[in-house]
């Protein structure tokens, strides 16, 4: 399997604007932004039957990334 860097300049800005929108303490959020970052690298993984695949998620899940980074936390 091979992973590829789908973390886009676009796609990174839409994430640090998203978890700035937030009232968490600084630390946090950057712990947050690049933790999501590395989701945004490795991309939407694609399984079909024979095969996977990456592709570069899109600025609608960006938000969607950030909520489900920072609820792994409330564990």
């Amino acid at each position: 399997m091979k992973f590829y860097n789908h973390c886009t300049e676009e796609l990174f800005n839409e994430a640090k604007r998203v978890i700035s929108k937030t009232e968490w303490h600084p630390y946090y959020k950057e712990q947050v932004l690049l933790r999501v970052e590395y989701m945004l690298e490795a991309g939407n993984m694609i399984h079909k039957k024979t095969s996977s695949r990456t592709e570069p998620f899109t600025i609608s899940d960006v938000e969607g990334i950030v909520t489900i980074v920072s609820d792994r936390d409330d564990w």
